[in-house]
């Protein structure tokens, strides 16, 4: 009779380890199909993102904007918009590059 006491321990020990080998397994689907998720929303970004023709540089302005809180009123005309992109000029070696480049065209 004290054999089926531990018997019934025994099992419910077995059940309750079959039980956490269930939990893992599911974790680690769990973690594979977040993986999974967050790159096909990353992949729908980059999509949006490229069919607004955006520069880098643009679209990190435009996130500037929204995350100020200034894109808002842009949009409804009650800012008005700068342009906060510098202008590129060129240094004294561009310059002299371009002229060697014309000097040996010339030859």
């Amino acid at each position: 009779m004290a054999d089926s006491k531990f018997e019934k321990l025994d099992r419910m020990r077995a059940d309750i380890q079959r039980d956490r080998e269930k939990v893992a397994r599911m974790l680690e689907q769990i973690k594979h199909k977040e993986a999974k998720l967050k790159e096909a929303e990353a992949t729908v970004i980059l999509a949006d993102v490229g069919s607004y023709n955006m520069t880098p540089e643009q679209l990190s302005e435009f996130l500037k904007l929204a995350a100020s809180g200034r894109l808002d009123a842009i949009l409804k005309n009650t800012v008005p918009v700068t342009n906060t992109r510098t202008q590129v000029v060129p240094d004294d070696d561009e310059e002299e590059f371009e002229e060697t480049e014309e000097n040996e065209d010339e030859e």
